[in-house]
């Protein structure tokens, strides 16, 4: 065997090599790949799914695979739903003091020219329904993009269902499974890919792992593996661009199965079904692939929201703390008065009359130290929680809208 044939699997694929694998190769779509179908339009949804008919039995879908698909499928559709209701409340946010200044406005104009009330009115009616359309244009691409209830009836899953009977691969067994493990922690540890990026978890490991047994028992030539995923620990990048897979990738899948490597994003898979498997696949189609919400970006807007949200909840409750000890502290310094007022008045009563009240003065004089101890305490801490908060909501609000208009097809 020549230099150049031994080592060809390490090279960038040629575009004569891409051809012949999406024609013949072994095809692996990862988690991320089979998530993102809840995230297309559905015109772009369905000719995905077209797409994978085209392969027929060369699809392959590691256990690994299927397991995080059906443990994220109902978070992913709640996701759709959240991000239309941050869009929807962003919009009603606006809209209140948008309208309210433009109506302002107006009374000003009709001031100032003498609008007929009805001239006037009608300018109000506009004014209050300014931002109507937009609202409706945003409720019917909900119902278009549709699947954000959790519960409803799932046409995606129905369809994945047939399109990957016979095609998933056996879980791994039990000793299987402890050896994985070993090795997926030894990669992490010695950042060997894939999967390091994402220490100390090890599903990615356990995808590519299946992925090559898969490879292996059907004796492919030939493994296309798409991933949403450009993280380091699967492409080899310079200067910034992913070229193909990293070299460690390409030569295990080739010393395990005898297979060349072909990796690929969602977006490149589908311009290849469209070019040799005479797949209809739109131009907008490509564009919502290219702008799938990045799953890293996903997950930071879900846990900005929740931190944005556990905030909240404990300025709250710092709050309701802070006014409970301010009534107290009301009337502390009133019985208090009262008490001091009694001491003053009281130069005809006995000496021991005299000591209960001092006594008692001191002790509020204590209570009143406590309360208002307590009052500090509770005012650093709500500033705070009162920074933390504008933090987290800034980095929200950095995040959250370049996933949102992905998440809406935009």
């Amino acid at each position: 065997m020549s230099f150049s044939s031994q080592f060809n699997h390490f090279l960038v694929p040629t575009q004569a090599e891409v051809e012949d694998a999406i024609r013949t190769g072994v095809v692996v779509f990862d988690t991320n790949v089979l998530l993102n179908l809840y995230r297309f339009a559905p015109t772009a949804r369905n000719e995905l799914l077209a797409a994978f008919r085209k392969l027929g039995d060369r699809i392959f879908v590691p256990h690994q695979v299927g397991l995080e698909f059906h443990r994220n499928r109902l978070e992913v559709i709640a996701d759709n739903r959240e991000a239309y209701k941050v869009a929807t409340a962003s919009i009603a946010e606006h809209e209140s003091s948008v309208v309210d200044e433009l109506k302002e406005k107006i009374r000003q104009l009709s001031n100032r020219i003498a609008l007929s009330e009805s001239e006037k009115n009608r300018l109000l009616k506009a004014a209050s329904g300014i931002f109507l359309p937009l609202t409706q244009e945003l409720d019917e691409m909900r119902a278009r993009h549709g699947l954000d209830d959790p519960l409803a009836n799932d046409d995606i899953l129905e369809q994945l269902q047939s399109i990957f009977a016979n095609k998933v691969g056996s879980p791994f067994t039990e000793d299987e499974q402890r050896a994985a493990l070993e090795e997926a922690a030894r990669r992490n540890k010695e950042k060997i890919p894939p999967g390091y990026k994402d220490a100390p978890k090890h599903g990615d490991y356990f995808v590519w792992k299946q992925s090559l047994v898969g490879a292996a028992n059907r004796s492919a030539k030939l493994l296309v593996f798409v991933t949403g995923d450009v993280k380091e620990d699967w492409y080899l990048r310079v200067q910034g661009k992913s070229l193909c897979a990293r070299p460690e990738l390409s030569e295990e899948a080739f010393r395990e199965t005898g297979a060349r490597l072909v990796l690929m994003r969602t977006e490149t898979f589908l311009r290849h079904a469209s070019n040799f498997l005479d797949a209809a696949v739109s131009p907008d189609t490509i564009r919502q692939a290219e702008e799938l919400p990045d799953p890293e970006v996903t997950l930071a807007v879900r846990e900005a929201g929740d931190k944005v949200g556990e905030l909240r909840a404990w300025l709250s409750q710092v709050e309701m703390e802070l006014n409970i000890i301010e009534r107290r502290l009301v009337n502390a310094r009133d019985e208090w008065s009262d008490v001091r007022s009694a001491i003053s008045s009281s130069q005809a009563s006995s000496e021991e009359e005299r000591s209960e009240l001092f006594a008692y003065s001191n002790q509020l004089q204590s209570q009143l130290r406590s309360l208002l101890d307590s009052r500090d305490n509770l005012t650093r801490q709500r500033a705070q929680v009162v920074a933390s908060l504008s933090d987290a909501e800034s980095l929200l609000a950095q995040i959250a809208p370049v996933n949102i208009r992905r998440a809406l097809g935009g």
